[in-house]
């Protein structure tokens, strides 16, 4: 079984772009299978953002890595 898993995540910040490893927004992508177009996902990016950061994020690059198992 193969699979695409977000090794990395560019966003734009109130101080501009800047690379993240944070493991919850990693987690948030990978948990909707990378598709990073789904309403359901920008509804729960938009939440975990506003909780964990107080402001929403935008998405300017992912990082991929594929996984074959």
């Amino acid at each position: 079984m193969s699979g695409k898993y977000a090794i990395y995540v560019v966003v734009k910040s109130k101080d501009g772009q800047i690379e993240s490893k944070d493991h919850g927004l990693l987690n948030l992508i990978n948990r909707h299978h990378c598709d990073t177009a789904l309403a359901a996902f920008h509804k729960d990016w938009n939440t975990y953002c506003l909780h964990h950061l107080g402001h929403v994020l935008e998405i300017v690059d992912v990082g991929y890595e594929w996984s074959y198992e």
